[in-house]
């Protein structure tokens, strides 16, 4: 017989066996819980398997069964017995939530840290199958989490139920139905498709041909009736004698007739859907007792009844009959009271009592006070004049300060001058070389330039010699002079 999971825990929990002590190996089960089924499996249950079960498994990782736990995915070892930091499915536990391989992902339920303490410990232990808590000897943090995990199980979501296989032959015969319905609903113009990949389940909008579209617009879908789950015949022309063939689909769950000229007639058509979830009667004519025709439809979870001849009474009625079922009834403004404002009458001014004259003071008195008026000007004088001072020396100060604060901001913004470029030393000049004999004598094998010859000066002819003048006759010699005797 199997132990019930929830209630196993919450012997546990009444038992006490999550305390640092967890009896004896040989105690019952519901007082020495086995760690891998009924701690570890409830988590991985609760918040992995929706991922990585039998019916989704991604990175073709299982964790449904120890067997598929301990075989681990395409990316890794998932869970490796005595190294918990090493096991995959730990690490990623650990990753930022916003990491696209941290888990579960961030728009999953997360593992609290009791579970994933819990999970630690038994990846520690060894991650065996059948080791119970009293033979792993849990201590501190490891028995304080087990021991909030065993009071505070995980909520294991209800699988949904698996749809059943449909009959090779019943799906070759619903591809034929449609094959033949599908070019006249096209030559109708109006829309007739499969409401998600990979189902036979189709959904009818005549909203392209609203204007044109009337009562007898639904005959040609008669052989695909069970097939039509949605169904939108929104502003057309119908009447209730459209209703007849729409009661004809019984598997509908979406039925929408706003504004069409629906009343209360034909509510006992739509009465015959037992599937419906949804009806939209928006702006038709149907009353408070008309819609009273609907509280059979047990599985019916919204209705909008805006703009039509039902009351806020008869809606509420209708609610009253079918267990969570919402009546939209459109917005109803609250009425809003007036305000009315009290105005007061000022009260009367108050005449100010006359005060009564002061008696006359006595010299004495008089100049007492005006000793104690002198005092008390030179206290605030010499008060200002010390709060003057100290304002003084503080204005100093700031004035340093400021001082300083631009002499470093001059300094800071200064650009530094260059480096002294150091000096070239000059270059010795060249002394020409000496000639070297062979120059010599290319030099003297060098001929001197040929000169040319001078022109030869024109003869001018010779001027008459001038005529010549007699010689002069030469002066008679003068006589000597005697010498004088003594």
């Amino acid at each position: 017989m199997k132990t019930n999971t929830h209630s196993l825990l919450q012997a546990c929990a009444i038992a006490g066996v999550a305390s640092l002590g967890f009896g004896s190996a040989t105690a019952a089960d519901s007082k020495d819980p086995i760690i891998y089924k009924d701690l570890v499996n409830p988590i991985l249950q609760a918040k992995c398997v929706s991922c990585h079960g039998e019916d989704k498994s991604k990175g073709k990782l299982r964790l449904d069964t120890f067997e598929a736990v301990m075989k681990g995915g395409s990316e890794g070892d998932n869970i490796i017995p005595g190294k918990p930091d090493d096991s995959l499915s730990l690490i990623r536990v650990h990753y930022p939530l916003d990491d696209d391989d941290h888990m579960p992902p961030e728009d999953k339920d997360q593992l609290t840290k009791q579970e994933i303490q819990v999970l630690e410990f038994w990846i520690k232990s060894g991650a065996k199958k059948d080791m119970k808590v009293s033979q792993a000897k849990p201590a501190g943090a490891d028995a304080e989490a087990i021991k909030f995990v065993v009071a505070h199980p995980p909520k294991i979501k209800a699988k949904k139920a698996k749809k059943p296989k449909v009959d090779p032959k019943v799906a070759a015969a619903r591809a034929k139905a449609l094959a033949g319905v599908m070019p006249k609903v096209e030559k109708a113009g109006a829309s007739l498709m499969a409401i998600a990949q990979d189902t036979p389940e189709l959904r009818f909008s005549a909203l392209n041909v609203a204007k044109k579209f009337k009562d007898d617009g639904l005959k040609i879908l008669a052989p695909v009736n069970e097939q039509i789950l949605w169904l939108d015949l929104a502003r057309t022309q119908v009447t209730d004698k459209v209703l007849t063939d729409v009661a004809a689909m019984k598997n509908l769950t979406r039925l929408h007739l706003e504004n069409t000229k629906i009343t209360d007639a034909g509510l006992a058509q739509i009465a015959k859907l037992s599937k419906l979830e949804y009806l939209n009667l928006y702006g038709t004519q149907v009353t408070d007792a008309g819609v009273m025709k609907l509280a059979g439809l047990k599985k019916l979870k919204k209705i909008f009844l805006w703009q039509t001849k039902v009351t806020e009474k008869g809606s509420k009625q209708l609610v009253a009959k079918i267990t969570g079922l919402d009546a939209n009834t459109g917005f109803k403004a609250a009425a809003v009271k007036p305000v009315v404002a009290v105005v007061k009458k000022p009260a009367a001014p108050t005449k100010p009592k006359a005060k009564p004259a002061a008696k006359a003071a006595s010299p004495m008195e008089a100049l007492g006070k005006a000793v104690a008026s002198a005092k008390l000007a030179a206290n605030s004088a010499s008060k200002a004049a010390a709060d003057a001072m100290n304002a003084a020396k503080t204005a100093q100060q700031v004035v340093k300060q400021a001082e300083a604060a631009l002499a470093a901001l001059k300094k800071a913004s200064t650009p530094p001058k260059p480096p002294a470029k150091p000096a070239v030393a000059k270059k010795p000049v060249a002394k020409p070389a000496a000639k070297t004999p062979a120059k010599a004598a290319l030099k003297k094998a060098t001929p001197p330039p040929v000169k040319k010859p001078a022109a030869k000066p024109v003869p001018k002819k010779a001027a008459p010699a001038p005529a010549k003048k007699p010689a002069a006759k030469p002066a008679p010699a003068a006589k000597k002079a005697a010498p004088k005797q003594a």
